[in-house]
């Protein structure tokens, strides 16, 4: 690095740029006591992210330095990668003596994908992904902080759909690959090359087997020397590299594999709101987990339903298990609430930034495993309990050796707990009853010597001594060294005396390196047992979603939906579980969906905006992923083949930032369906073609309609809503399309939204009704039906497909009768006289007869 001229370098500085210039891509946090500390170019850039005072280091201010203390340095950490810094931890390594230069070397780097939140919902998370062809893309998924590593070769859509649910901190690539070249879809992410050799399978194998400590890749499903192995090492070389060789929690590969999970892609994962969302999503409403494991589960369990029946099904009994047994459920929920994330703890001990809480709470977790196994026996919940050997006697081990609480941070209070050691019990019982030994050895020396005004005292010339008043001096022993003489006293030491101060002087320092010694052997055996502590995270974190899901179908009402490997959907009372959920002061009007494979599986849906055609359509997408996560489903009855896809086209959402219009993102997301959908698939279509002209959207949602019919050579479930009325008349045309609408109730105050789906077209828009419930002035609203009156005295749109009768947009009061309404309306009861009431009641009766007559002849 470039240092000012004018800079004196002293022995630390030097320290510091040295390591600044190993890693020089680096913020680097230089420790100096509690402080981590910047300097030159990097406190200038941390003090404008981190917004903390930029001091200098000499009277010239030609060092400009900025510092963080360390217990909060997470905090700060954060924020600095979300800007996209990585930052280098450089460590004091040796203790200070006030001589010598304090050792400091760089333990670790902290990137967008390794940074683990200490007390966060948040995760540290990698991906490493290499583009194969045209249609496949080798992907790797890790979750830095709990150890979970994913690896497989997939299509590019399930890749991509895959890796946005991930949602990594880092993105690797092949430095063969150029950033221009790959898919628009990764622009969201921090994208780094890194060299190509990082990704050969061959060397890859090599590597993984010895660090798996296993003789081929397939005791784990993968195959050697492929692609998807090159991967998951490149993701591997990266944690190993910034993260100083500390992987011990990683201790397996998961294959990934197509066709393993229904598939959601970007569009439906967002349009559907199933984690993420503006207001409450799926997540918020079946989250009734009791720890973060189980949360965390949860949410990968919503973003990758299964399909196949036999393993859903394992699931559902276990659920049903827990809403027929709630005594059950509350015990299993209270021993779940008191468990802590120990798969984050272990992995953070493995990456060694844990600290003696995390210990405790791995001891505390495992040694609530017995009560909470009792619950899991000769039921649907066994199958969830790890097979392995168990961990009691080293859950046993950390209940001896631990302190019931330890602090936060190691040297900070007690960690070990007393008998654990009679080595560090010794040195624990000097420095606690120091006075009690210093009050039992001037007793002893009284007695002894028969002075009985004998003092003890200390000081830092010659530390404890012995005071004895010139009257006493004849009576001192031998033993006593003589070390201060005073106007009326003098001092002495003895080699006990001299002994406990020695003892009293290291006792701190003999305690801090036997807690020391005692908690790396304990973090040791932690890492020796980190795949069994994994296991049981994995089963604690499975009984916990099943547990929520029992909770919310109890709660709610839910049922058990049916599941097979038919085609055809058929769902009776359905209701939308966030809507529901959300609005408990309104009852929600459940509604029927049947999609039959072999007769009508498209429904075109009409009817008014406001009715409820959207929700009926996420309604329908919600509960089949619910059926196939495992959950049950609020409905009053379900039954439904297998879906391998949930496509939508739901909203206008805006991809400005990519340089695309509403509409552009609406006919990509189209084409994507057309060109992917399966005999298995759903598809929600909301709207297709609003985003252009009346003829060029109908045109498109038409064609759309007749490829799903039969030009697209598959028999997908299609629901399909539009504001194009002229559409309904291809039922007559598509043996596949039916019509549905939004039941709407006419009275004489209005119209009233039924939200029921009913059999048939909607034979009515009430777009200005609508207009006119939404608050649109009188006068607007007053030349809208003159106008639609002009428009439909005019030729509308004649397709040579559509029907004869075509619905119309309609107005419930005539054009000519809104003066009376008006008159009306301006009326002031009770200040009007009888006879200026009959004269008006005269009038528009008059009126009323000329309206009459004037419909008969038109």
């Amino acid at each position: 690095m470039k240092l000012p001229s004018n800079v004196k370098m002293t022995p630390m500085l030097s320290q510091y740029v040295k390591w600044k210039e190993k890693y020089p891509d680096c913020l680097l946090f230089f420790r100096m006591g509690d402080f981590y500390e910047m300097f030159f170019e990097d406190a200038q850039q941390a003090s404008e992210i981190l917004d903390i005072a930029l001091t200098s280091r000499d009277p010239s201010k030609s060092i400009p330095m900025a510092g963080v203390p360390f217990h909060a340095v997470n905090n700060y950490l954060g924020k600095l990668v979300k800007a996209g810094h990585k930052v280098a931890i450089c460590e004091q390594v040796s203790e200070p003596d006030g001589k010598t230069l304090v050792d400091r070397r760089v333990i670790r780097i902290v990137t967008p994908g390794t940074y683990v939140p200490e007390d966060s919902g948040e995760e540290g998370r990698l991906a490493a992904l290499k583009p194969l062809d045209d249609e496949s893309i080798a992907l790797a998924l890790l979750s830095v902080d709990t150890g979970h590593l994913e690896a497989g070769v997939l299509n590019k859509d399930e890749a991509l759909a895959l890796l946005t649910g991930f949602n990594p901190g880092e993105v690797l690539i092949p430095d063969t690959f150029k950033r221009e070249n790959l898919p628009v879809e990764l622009l969201d992410f921090f994208i780094l090359q890194r060299t190509k050799e990082q990704f050969e399978p061959q060397s890859a194998t090599e590597w993984l087997t010895r660090v798996f400590n296993v003789p081929v890749m397939t005791v784990f499903g993968l195959e050697d020397n492929t692609s998807e192995i090159g991967v998951a090492a490149a993701v591997l070389h990266y944690l190993e590299e910034t993260q100083f060789g500390a992987i011990q929690h990683i201790t397996r590969i998961y294959p990934l594999r197509e066709k393993s999970f229904l598939h959601l892609d970007m569009a439906s994962q967002y349009n559907l709101e199933l984690i993420h969302g503006d207001g409450p999503t799926l997540y918020s409403v079946l989250n009734k987990c009791k720890n973060p494991m189980g949360r965390r589960l949860l949410k990968e369990w919503i973003l990758r339903p299964l399909l196949q029946v036999e393993e859903i099904s394992k699931r559902q009994n276990a659920v049903e298990y827990l809403i027929n047994d709630p005594v059950i459920r509350q015990k299993l929920q209270n021993l779940l609430a008191q468990c802590k994330d120990i798969e984050r703890a272990s992995s953070r001990l493995s990456l060694g930034t844990g600290n003696p809480r995390d210990l405790a709470a791995i001891r505390d977790t495992l040694l609530l495993l017995p009560d909470l196994l009792v619950y899991c026996k000769d039921n649907p919940l066994f199958q969830f309990v790890s097979q392995e050997e168990t961990l009691d006697s080293f859950a046993r081990l950390l209940a001896s050796a631990l302190c019931d609480e330890v602090p936060r941070n190691l040297h900070s209070g007690d960690v070990i707990r007393s008998g654990y050691s009679q080595e560090l019990d010794s040195w624990r019982d000097l420095r606690e009853h120091g006075d009690q030994w210093l009050d039992q050895y001037l007793e002893k020396e009284k007695e002894k010597t028969g002075i009985s005004k004998l003092k003890v005292g200390s000081n830092k010339v010659f530390g404890y001594y012995l005071e004895i008043s010139k009257g006493n001096l004849d009576k001192v022993p031998e033993n006593y060294i003589r070390k201060q003489t005073l106007v009326s006293a003098e001092r002495f030491i003895t080699p006990e005396l001299k002994e406990f101060e020695e003892k009293m002087s290291v006792s701190e320092q003999e305690i801090t390196k036997l807690e020391s010694k005692y908690y790396a052997d304990l973090v040791s055996k932690t890492l020796e047992n980190i795949r069994g502590i994994q296991d049981a995270a994995i089963m604690l974190s499975c009984i916990d979603v099943i547990a929520g899901l029992a909770q919310v179908a109890w709660e709610r009402g839910y049922i058990r939906p049916q599941l097979n490997d038919g085609l055809s959907l058929f769902i009776e009372g359905g209701r939308h579980p966030v809507i529901e959920a959300t609005f408990l002061d309104q009852p929600f009007v459940p509604n029927d969906i049947t999609l039959d494979n072999d007769d009508k599986r498209i429904a075109l849906i009409t009817g008014p905006n406001m009715a409820g055609k959207s929700t009926y359509l996420r309604m329908a997408a919600l509960l089949v992923i619910m059926a196939q996560m495992g959950s049950f489903i609020p409905a009053s009855q379900a039954s439904m083949g297998i879906m391998d896809r949930v496509f939508t086209r739901i909203g206008a959402r805006d991809e400005l930032a990519r340089g695309n219009s509403t509409f552009m993102v609406e006919m990509i997301e189209t084409a994507n369906i057309l060109h992917n959908v399966t005999d298995r698939s759903i598809v929600i279509l909301d709207e297709v073609g609003r985003g252009t002209s009346t003829y060029d959207g109908m045109s498109i949602a038409w064609a759309v309609l007749e490829y799903l019919d039969s030009g697209c050579g598959t028999k997908p479930k299609v629901l399909f809503a539009t504001h194009y009325h002229e559409l309904v008349a291809l039922e007559e045309h598509l043996t596949s399309l039916k019509n549905l609408s939004m039941a709407v109730h006419e009275g004489t105050d209005g119209i009233a939204f039924l939200h029921k789906v009913v059999d048939g077209p909607a034979d009515r828009s009430y777009g200005i009704e609508v207009a006119r419930l939404a608050g649109i002035p009188p006068v607007v609203l007053k030349r809208a039906f003159q106008l639609l009156e002009t428009f439909e005295r005019t030729e509308g749109i004649e397709p040579a497909r559509v029907a004869s009768q075509t619905t119309q947009q309609i107005q419930l009061f005539p054009v000519s009768s809104q003066a009376i309404i008006e008159e009306l309306a301006s009326l002031e009861p009770n200040k009007i006289t009888p006879f200026r009431a009959l004269e008006l009641l005269y009038k528009v009766s008059e009126k009323c007869r000329e309206e009459l007559q004037n419909n008969g002849n038109s």
